[in-house]
């Protein structure tokens, strides 16, 4: 009887977790409603033949647990690889829900099957598998409330990230839980307390990232908060100004309002102020930036560590960085904000430099290292399309890699030198 539930219980799951991602992505038109129901169909199909062949053949139900996850987790990333972000969180919420339910039900089951002396299977159907089943129904009616959360999730980038460790925290407790119940043998117990390890010591270090992440955005608002004030100052001296040429007009005084417009000009001419250098006013960087025609485009310079200790030739690495900057200027056009950050751990130095201008196109990103590729079409001859890919060959020929990352907030380039 106990089996025959579980197959149920298992097929109502597959279905959940295959259908909330199917739902999500065909409600921001990222999918059509045909091209999602197959995809909905596969993904059903995969889940419910792992879980039952993981079931038949992992004795541990605490690693079963999280074999089984991780199993879902790449299923369902890879059936909706062009949106696997979003899918992932989708498959987080529901996720989240089931297994919340079992912990809550698992926990009513052993004492009901101690105290009342009940049969250990009907225990296990009364109190397990028929609560957690009716939560699962009631979560598959409720798609259209946890579309909002999801939502909410999909707004910030970092969510994917919390999604992640969640979920396997999650995956840690229920296995915790069985080995606590003598569920498991030594092997596998074991295993679960070395992946839990490695599991806290990526959950650390993600919290870390998290916080650089973090004091980078408060510098950023700290920027941004000067920035309004100048805003603020400028907007006082130009109403005053324009309150000054209106009186001018009305009184017809045509020469002093030229000399007034040609000293608001000349003015104009000698504000400079869009670089903003937090730490080595005379680096490389520094200097190649205010060599360029920045207008228009903020430009924050964070450097924790000073490119001129790079074993690397002063031109090599000023071709490196001075065609990724151009890059980064030509995509946000005279509006924007470059961020271009140096940092070392341990013994390799990392180079960064993000914009926030459009995403760079996923059917292109992997080309645009390759000699003469280029998206601007204005351009056909043979001097445009070169930039990148002298910049990947440099970083190869002095031990170092490029690599680049783009969604909707951000496009970012990132260099890695070993020292």
């Amino acid at each position: 009887m106990v089996e025959i539930v579980d197959i149920v219980n298992t097929l109502i799951q597959s279905f959940l977790i295959s259908y909330f991602p199917y739902y999500s992505l065909v409600k921001d038109n990222l999918t059509t409603k045909k091209e999602g129901k197959i995809k909905l169909l596969w993904s059903f199909i995969i889940i419910s033949t792992i879980v039952v062949f993981f079931t038949h053949t992992i004795k541990g139900k605490d690693l079963l647990i999280i074999i089984v996850n991780l199993s879902n987790m790449i299923v369902i990333g890879c059936i909706y690889y062009k949106n696997y972000r979003k899918a992932i969180i989708s498959y987080f919420i529901v996720y989240f829900i089931m297994q919340i339910s079992v912990i809550a039900c698992s926990s009513i089951n052993w004492p009901i099957a101690s105290i009342l002396n009940f049969d250990q299977n009907l225990a296990r159907i009364v109190s397990v598998y028929i609560p957690v089943i009716i939560i699962e129904l009631i979560t598959l009616y409720s798609v259209k409330h946890l579309y909002s959360i999801y939502k909410y999730f999909t707004r910030y980038s970092y969510y994917f990230g919390l999604s992640i460790l969640f979920i396997f925290a999650f995956d840690y407790i229920l296995s915790i839980s069985v080995n606590v119940h003598k569920w498991s043998d030594i092997l596998f117990k074991n295993l679960t307390l070395i992946t839990f390890s490695i599991y806290i010591i990526l959950a650390i270090s993600y919290m870390y990232n998290m916080n650089t992440k973090m004091l980078e955005i408060e510098k950023l608002n700290k920027a941004l908060n000067n920035k309004n004030n100048e805003l603020k100052k400028i907007k006082h001296d130009y109403g005053s100004q324009i309150s000054y040429i209106n009186g001018l007009c009305l009184m017809d005084q045509y020469d002093r309002l030229k000399e007034l417009l040609q000293k608001i000009i000349e003015g104009n001419d000698l504000v400079s102020d869009n670089v903003k250098i937090i730490s080595n006013d005379n680096s490389i960087i520094a200097h190649i930036v205010n060599s360029l025609n920045t207008q228009g485009v903020h430009i924050i310079i964070d450097e924790e560590f000073d490119l001129n200790k790079i074993d690397i030739p002063e031109h090599d690495m000023h071709k490196i960085l001075s065609n990724i900057i151009k890059n980064a200027l030509t995509a946000l056009n005279n509006n924007g904000l470059i961020i271009i950050k140096t940092y070392k751990i341990f013994t390799t130095v990392y180079v960064s430099i993000k914009n926030n201008g459009p995403k760079v196109d996923s059917d292109i990103i992997d080309k645009i290292f390759d000699f003469g590729f280029t998206t601007k079409e204005e351009f056909n001859n043979d001097d445009h399309g070169c930039g990148l890919s002298i910049v990947k060959e440099l970083a190869e020929n002095n031990n170092g890699k490029v690599y680049v990352d783009s969604n909707s907030d951000y496009t970012e380039f990132k260099l890695v030198f070993k020292i």
